[in-house]
């Protein structure tokens, strides 16, 4: 009776546990993310922006093979997503000593005309160093709930043959994903936004013919606005879905799948701080999660990086990167004093995170796993 008594108590704990909203531990849930300890790591330039021609320059992602470190990223003359955009890139054998930036993708129309690219990641497809650049017509946020935002949207996919990268053709048709696509089960998945901005789990079906089957998340209001999704899964397979809320509740929102990406549970909105930012998760050799975000509420500084051992609740909060400097070139949706948009990989005993800063350098920082994540 007695050992019946204990596991009949026990259950509540484990459900309060998984509940979740709950993002985010005590350490973090209503703390200000300045007094989080600051992680100890190294810093470096990938890119610095030159006015009025590479004055913005955003959504990086990082990527090693073949002994080298490569990293792209979308770059413009002076706004986000102007006309003009295009993707660079630039390659380091050691992480903080980088080559000249080269364009990957050229401004498909000149710069009067309406296309742009958006970097879109880097991975391996059929053995082959790839990258992902979504094609547009245009970036009207305004429209959304109301019409196209990114028309004529399709997402490239470019490869690189030893000497140049060389457009392959389309990757998937109306699809703007946040990170390149990673395994689920048997089927490469990634998360895709369409021309409207609505959310949907991508899951290749048709290898041969490069066939997504989209399922679409459930979007009604408070979530109507749901943005740049990040997502991984736990050691029970249960998918987690991490979202960037542009309702502005300043909070994270999370969504589960039990099937594997078949169907998805609504939305609910997290005790997660956010600057209503991209965030980033993925999971270390060594077992732990992380989350990397902008946790204040009122800016894009500090961005701090969490962790946990099961998925759940993200604890053991640090500082990467506090205090930028203001900005040194105006332009439209560039936040000034602010680290934005990270990407990160594992390699050799490290983690390698990259970001734009002021949304006009792109900026990488090393942290050994040793020292970066918690000791339990």
């Amino acid at each position: 009776m007695k050992r019946l008594l204990i596991l009949v108590l026990a259950i509540p704990a484990i459900a309060c546990q998984q509940d979740p909203s709950l993002l985010a531990a005590p350490s973090i849930a209503g703390k200000d993310p300045f007094t989080f300890p600051e992680a100890k790591g190294r810093h470096s330039l990938v890119f610095r922006g030159v006015a009025q021609r590479s004055g913005f320059n955003l959504h990086s992602y990082l990527f090693h093979h073949d002994g080298h470190f490569w990293a792209i990223w979308s770059s413009s003359g002076v706004h986000e997503e102007d006309p003009g955009q295009q993707v660079l890139y630039a390659t380091s054998r050691d992480g903080h000593a980088w080559t000249e930036s080269r364009v990957l993708a050229h401004d498909p129309d000149g710069p009067s005309g309406p296309a742009r690219w958006i970097a879109r990641g880097l991975f391996l497809y059929e053995g082959r160093l790839t990258a992902l650049a979504a094609y547009l017509e245009s970036a009207d946020y305004g429209n959304r709930g109301r019409g196209a935002v990114w028309k004529n949207l399709r997402l490239i996919y470019l490869q690189w043959d030893s000497r140049a990268w060389k457009e392959a053709g389309v990757f998937a048709e109306d699809c703007m994903n946040n990170f390149a696509p990673g395994r689920l089960g048997a089927r490469l998945a990634m998360v895709c936004r369409d021309r409207n901005m609505d959310v949907s789990m991508a899951l290749l079906e048709d290898p041969a013919r490069l066939a997504w089957k989209r399922v679409a998340l459930a979007a009604g209001p408070p979530f109507d606005r749901m943005d740049e999704p990040t997502w991984y899964q736990d050691p029970s397979g249960l998918v987690h879905m991490i979202v960037r809320d542009n309702n502005r509740s300043r909070k994270l929102i999370r969504v589960l799948s039990r099937d594997g990406g078949a169907t998805w549970s609504r939305p609910v909105l997290t005790n997660y701080p956010d600057a209503t930012s991209k965030n980033f998760t993925g999971r270390l050799s060594n077992g732990w999660y992380y989350l990397i975000n902008n946790p204040s509420p009122e800016k894009r500084d500090p961005i701090t990086i969490s962790f946990s051992r099961d998925g759940w609740l993200f604890g053991h909060p640090l500082i990467l990167r506090r205090g930028a400097a203001p900005r040194r070139y105006e332009g439209r949706a560039k936040p000034s004093g602010s680290f934005q948009y990270p990407h990160a990989v594992e390699h050799n005993g490290s983690l390698w995170i990259i970001y734009s800063t002021n949304k006009e350098d792109i900026e990488i920082s090393e942290y050994p796993v040793a020292t970066l994540t918690p000791r339990q």
